[in-house]
C-alpha cells in the first residue's frame, strides 16, 4: 500500500491524489472570494521513503502526518509520516515538539498475590522466607502475611517504574555497565529512556559520542537530538507517567483531575497531544473497570439482599419486595460501590454499565423445592405442558390397570386444580405462608433470588427454562399407596394424593441467565 501512494504522489497533479481515508483540501487561493493572500510558506526538501526529492510547502502538520502544497502545481495532499524518510520524519517530530513519551517503557513480570478479602497485591516478592511475603511495588515494601493470600501466580507484566523508583532502577543498571566502552554507553542511554530518564539519556548519549563510537548514518545524533527534548520537559513527561500509574491503580478521579491542572501547571505546553491520548486512556479505563465492577457488584448485592430479604417470615412481603424494591436496593449498593472509582456516576449511567456488561456464559438461579408457590401457571411457563404417561398399547391385563389408573391420576389432578381455583385468596395465602415458612432460609433466598432476575427485566434470559421431574412424584404431581385390605374399586385399592414436596405441580423449575 505504501508504494502504491508513494507512487501516486510522484506521478499525478497532488491536487487528483486522494490517499485512502484521508480528504484532499482546496487551495483558498482558488475561490474568487478568497481573502488577502497569507504569509508565503516555508519551501522544504521533501524526501520520500523511495529517496525521491521533492520541493513543497508544509501548509499544516499534526501528530497524522503533514498537508502538502507541491511547488510545481500547488496542488494539496495530505500524506502519512510514515511514507517520508525515517530520519527526515523523525527530525521534524522532533522539531515540531510531536514527542512519544510511551512507546518503550521498560516491563518487568510480578507476582500477583489475591487476598482472602478480594484485594490484589501487584509486585516483585523479595522475601518468601518465614510466616510473610516481603513485596516491593510503587518504590516500597510491603509486608503480606501468608495467611492472608488465597492464591498466588506470577508472569504478569507491568511497567517497571510501578514497583521501583527511578533512582533504583538507574543504579542497579548503571553499576553493571562498563563506562569506559561506547556501546555500554549507548545500551545505558537506551535503558534510560525506557525508564523515562531523558536527563541520564542525553548525558550516556554524549558519553558514546565522546567515545568514538561507530555513528555513520547519524542515527545516535538524531536520539541525541530526540533525548535533549524529551529531557527539556523532564517535568511534564513525569507528570503525565504519575498520571498514569494513579490510572492503572485506578484511582480515575485523582488522574483526571491532574490532567485537568496540566495546562494551569504547564501552560503552553507542546506535549498537548500526550495529555489528550493521556486523558482518553483514563476514561476508557475507567470504563473498563466501570463494567466489570458493576457486573461483579450486581451479582454480590442480588444474592445478599435476597437473603437479607428471606429471613422474614411473611410470603407476601418477601415476594412484594422482590418485585418492587429489590431492583432499587442493587442499584443504590452498585452505585455506591461504583462512586469509589467515578465519584459523579449517577444511576442513568450506572444502567449504562450494566447493560454495556460481558455476557457470555449463563449462570442458574432455581426455585428448588418451593417451585410450587410460582403457581401452576407461572411454575410451568415457557415449556410444553406436562403430561401423563400414555397407556401402554399391549392390551394385556396389567396394561388395562394401568391405563385405569392413569385415568383416575387425571381426574384426581384436574379435581385438585378446580379445588384451587374455587379456594378463597385467603385459604391460598394460608397455604402458601405455610409452604414458605416451611422452607429453610437458604431455600428461601435462592426462591427470591430466582424469582427477581426472572421477573426483574434486569437479566438477559434463556427464553427456554429447564423443568426437573420432582425427585419424590417422579414429576407425576400425585403419590401412589395401596389401602390395607382393599375395597375393591376400580383402581384395585391404590389411593392417590397429592405430592407433599411439589404440591402436583411435578417439577422444579430452574432459568438460565447472564
Amino acid at each position: 500500500m505504501n508504494a502504491i501512494l508513494i507512487s501516486l504522489f510522484l506521478a499525478l497533479p497532488l491536487q487528483d491524489v486522494t490517499p485512502p481515508g484521508e480528504v484532499v483540501q482546496q487551495d483558498p487561493s482558488d475561490s474568487p472570494t478568497a481573502g488577502p493572500e497569507s504569509p508565503p510558506l516555508e519551501v522544504r526538501a521533501i524526501q520520500l521513503r523511495n529517496g525521491s526529492l521533492h520541493w513543497a510547502q508544509v501548509v499544516e502538520h499534526d501528530d497524522s502526518g503533514l498537508l502538502l502544497r507541491r511547488i510545481e502545481n500547488g496542488g494539496l495532499v495530505r500524506i502519512s509520516w510514515n511514507l517520508l524518510e525515517p530520519r527526515q520524519a523523525e527530525r521534524l517530530r522532533i522539531d515540531w515538539g510531536y514527542v512519544s513519551t510511551e512507546s518503550a517503557e521498560l516491563l518487568i513480570e510480578v507476582d500477583r498475590l489475591i487476598l482472602h478479602n478480594g484485594s490484589e497485591v501487584l509486585g516483585v516478592i523479595e522475601n518468601r522466607e518465614g510466616a510473610d511475603f516481603t513485596v516491593r511495588h510503587g518504590g516500597n515494601i510491603q509486608i503480606v502475611p501468608k495467611r492472608a493470600v488465597k492464591n498466588l501466580s506470577s508472569g504478569m507484566q507491568v511497567p517497571a517504574l510501578s514497583i521501583y523508583s527511578r533512582d533504583q532502577l538507574y543504579s542497579r543498571e548503571a553499576a553493571q555497565t562498563d563506562l569506559t566502552d561506547p556501546v555500554a554507553h549507548n545500551e545505558l542511554a537506551l535503558f534510560c529512556e525506557r525508564i523515562l530518564d531523558f536527563q541520564s539519556a542525553v548525558r550516556h548519549y554524549e558519553g558514546a559520542l565522546e567515545l568514538g563510537i561507530e555513528d555513520g548514518d547519524g542515527q545516535l545524533v538524531r536520539a541525541l537530538d530526540r533525548a535533549k527534548v524529551k529531557a527539556a520537559l523532564q517535568g511534564q513527561v513525569d507528570y503525565l507517567h504519575e498520571t498514569d500509574i494513579l490510572q492503572r491503580r485506578g484511582q480515575f478521579d485523582v488522574a483526571l483531575e491532574r490532567v485537568e491542572k496540566f495546562p494551569v501547571t504547564f501552560p503552553g505546553s507542546p506535549l498537548q497531544k500526550e495529555l489528550a491520548r493521556t486523558k482518553m486512556n483514563i476514561l476508557q479505563a475507567r470504563e473498563r473497570a466501570l463494567i466489570a465492577l458493576v457486573r461483579r457488584s450486581w451479582n454480590i448485592w442480588a444474592q445478599r439482599l435476597s437473603r437479607k430479604a428471606a429471613s422474614g417470615t411473611s410470603f407476601e412481603a418477601a415476594t412484594g419486595y422482590a418485585s418492587e424494591k429489590l431492583g432499587q436496593d442493587i442499584r443504590a449498593a452498585v452505585l455506591k460501590d461504583a462512586q469509589k472509582l467515578a465519584s459523579d456516576l449517577d444511576l442513568e449511567q450506572l444502567d449504562v454499565f450494566w447493560i454495556a456488561r460481558a455476557r457470555r456464559r449463563y449462570s442458574h438461579a432455581s426455585y428448588g423445592n418451593g417451585t410450587w408457590l410460582l403457581g401452576e401457571d407461572r411454575a410451568l411457563a415457557g415449556t410444553p405442558t406436562q403430561q401423563g404417561n400414555k397407556p401402554s398399547k399391549g392390551g394385556g391385563e396389567k396394561d388395562a390397570e394401568r391405563a385405569a389408573l392413569e385415568q383416575k391420576i387425571k381426574r384426581f389432578l384436574e379435581n385438585q386444580k378446580r379445588a384451587r381455583r374455587a379456594r378463597s385468596s385467603a385459604d391460598e395465602a394460608d397455604s402458601f405462608q405455610t409452604g414458605w415458612a416451611d422452607l429453610s432460609g437458604s431455600s428461601r433466598a435462592q426462591w427470591l433470588l430466582a424469582f427477581y432476575i426472572e421477573f426483574s427485566g434486569d437479566y438477559e434470559l434463556n427464553p427456554r427454562p429447564h423443568l426437573r421431574k420432582c425427585s419424590t412424584c417422579a414429576g407425576r404431581g400425585v403419590l401412589e399407596s395401596i389401602g390395607i385390605g382393599g375395597r375393591g374399586d376400580e383402581s384395585g385399592g391404590v389411593q392417590i394424593e397429592p405430592c407433599s414436596v411439589c404440591h402436583g405441580v411435578g417439577s422444579v423449575r430452574r432459568i438460565d441467565y447472564r
